[in-house]
């Protein structure tokens, strides 16, 4: 008995392995270079200190801003200097990856914040999305 492999079945293997393949790769790139995304602002504040800790002193400052106004919760502070660190010029990936990160963590705890009627992150929330637009 012959099995018949057809044309369209060797072109769905294909795509399947070349996908299956990208999707591990995905995985592990995070792993590699150590920049998780972090689950919660606090995760997201000991990121920023971690890859800023050798930075030039303003920026470095400016991170520690945003990673005490994370861990406290005055998310407008913190909205502010993630946006200053983001526009800067003097900024590695790594460093860049963590501010996204970072902005990231801090989007999704407003909005979680701001559905519990919690004005502050109201106010912060609008602040972040008026500064994305910029």
């Amino acid at each position: 008995m012959k099995f018949r492999i057809g044309r369209s079945q060797i072109i769905a293997t294909v795509i399947g392995t070349v996908a299956l393949v990208f999707l591990q790769g995905c995985g592990k790139s995070d792993e590699a270079t150590g920049a998780a995304v972090p689950r919660n602002p606090q995760e997201a504040a000991s990121q920023l200190q971690t890859v800023f800790a050798q930075a030039a002193p303003d920026i470095k400052q400016t991170a520690d801003t945003a990673s005490n106004a994370m861990r406290k919760g005055d998310y407008e502070k913190a909205v502010v200097a993630l946006q200053v660190i983001r526009r800067g010029t003097n900024v590695s990936f790594e460093q860049g990856l963590a501010v996204h990160n970072s902005v990231v963590a801090m989007e999704r705890q407003l909005i979680n914040a701001a559905e519990a009627g919690d004005q502050n992150a109201k106010r912060a929330y609008k602040i972040l999305k008026e500064l994305k637009r910029n």
